[in-house]
């Protein structure tokens, strides 16, 4: 069998002050020099207090006081770890208030101050006391932390909660080692204090910050997503109307006609009648408003397999996938009356609309059926408006064969 030889417990003490150094240093330097979120700096204070918390043992044999400080330094480190996520997970449905966290910190402190001012140099007690209040402390937050509405998706988050009551268990030897000997001299201390006890926390507290700097990057990634889908809404979508815009309507269209057989989509342009008088007489507002009413009516009458856009202006089209001319003159006289219901509830001047409707022929290009509907808009603008003008076929001008007066409208 192999023979180690007793770790030096001060020289232990350096070494692990050394290495928390070096995890508080690198939790501030990315804290100053990156991107951080709520929540952050209470962990990099908890790595900072953890190595104050090794430096000042080297001090509690001319300062005695030293010894309860140091352990007030170290038994925050999962509390303050807490804090922070509370913080960087705000909308997350904590089990307790964060007053709690510092309830306990002060209750477990000054329980072991009681025991520790008994009989300072009972090294079975102050440890047992340590220990126990620790493991509370570790499964405690690891209850919070199972809290977390995130935890299922992070493995990031998965892996501190793992590491919280790894961490608490393997701190039991330690509490029964010291409570068998609670009142007993000891001659060998490194028997109840346990040395690798303290080498796996450290350890351990190292596993967190690297989970944290990953909560961290991985918060920033879901922001960059997010942004990165805004950017594509806001090149996709007309802002004011939240439809597509006439790029991204030509894709959807496109790509929807290439799924439906030949020849059975209806194509729609059409438009508010008189826009700029409404303009005129509401301001560049009340023209927002009408815009959105026409967008917001269209999206509701319309069937999931419907698209509409706006193509500019106050011009919009609609594409209606399996549907005859005749069905789609009847989606623009339901459109018509949405409008103006929608007009009614909200207090505001009358809409008229005109529409140009044609049904795309077996081999036409979008763009191509688009023109037609678009001359046939201009043969209902011709026929005095407020009114829905059909194209059935390719032809020289003026080949229309329906006009259809629209609900309600005004020319």
């Amino acid at each position: 069998m192999p023979h180690f030889e007793p770790l030096h417990l001060p020289t232990l003490t350096l070494v692990i002050g050394v290495v928390l150094f070096m995890a508080a240093g690198i939790m501030t330097l990315v804290g100053v020099t990156q991107r951080t979120y709520r929540g952050y700096w209470f962990w990099t204070a908890a790595q900072w207090a953890n190595m104050l918390s090794a430096l000042t043992l080297f001090l509690h044999d001319t300062h005695p006081w030293m010894v309860p400080l140091s352990v007030l330094l170290s038994l925050q480190w999962p509390l303050t770890m807490l804090a922070g996520m509370r913080q960087f997970y705000i909308r997350s449905n904590f089990r307790t208030p964060p007053l709690t966290d510092l309830v306990l910190l002060v209750g477990g402190f000054l329980a072991y101050v009681t025991i520790w001012r008994q009989n300072p140099n009972d090294v079975g007690a102050r440890v047992a006391t340590f220990s126990f209040i620790n493991i509370c402390f570790y499964t405690y937050t690891a209850w919070q932390v199972h809290s977390i509405r995130d935890w299922r998706q992070s493995p990031y988050l998965k892996a501190i909660l793992f590491f919280l009551i790894v961490a608490a268990g393997f701190q039991m030897p330690r509490m029964v080692a010291a409570f068998g000997a609670w009142g007993v001299p000891v001659a060998d201390p490194n028997q109840i204090q346990q040395p690798v006890v303290l080498i796996g926390l450290v350890a351990a507290v190292m596993f967190s910050v690297y989970m944290c700097l990953l909560l961290t990057y991985e918060r920033t990634e879901q922001d960059l997503r997010e942004s990165h889908r805004q950017l594509r809404i806001m090149a996709d979508f007309d802002m004011l109307t939240q439809v597509p815009n006439r790029r991204h309507f030509n894709e959807m269209a496109a790509q929807t006609l290439r799924l439906s057989p030949p020849g059975s989509s209806a194509l729609m342009v059409f438009n508010i009648d008189h826009f700029k008088q409404v303009n005129d007489e509401s301001g560049h507002a009340g023209g927002d408003e009408a815009l959105k009413l026409v967008a917001g009516s269209a999206r509701k009458i319309l069937r999931s397999r419907d698209l509409v856009g706006r193509l500019g202006g106050d011009e919009f089209v609609a594409l209606l996938p399996n549907t005859t001319i005749n069905d789609a003159l009847h989606v623009a006289d339901r459109m018509v009356r949405q409008v103006d219901q929608g007009r009614s509830s909200l207090q505001q001047r009358p809409l008229s609309l005109s529409f140009g409707v044609v049904q795309i022929q077996p081999g036409e290009s979008l763009p191509d059926a688009t023109h037609r509907a678009d001359q046939a808009l201009q043969e209902a603008k011709r026929q005095g408006r407020g009114r829905a003008v059909a194209a059935e076929q390719e032809g020289e001008e003026g080949v229309f064969t329906t006009v259809r007066t629209l609900g309600i409208n005004e020319a």
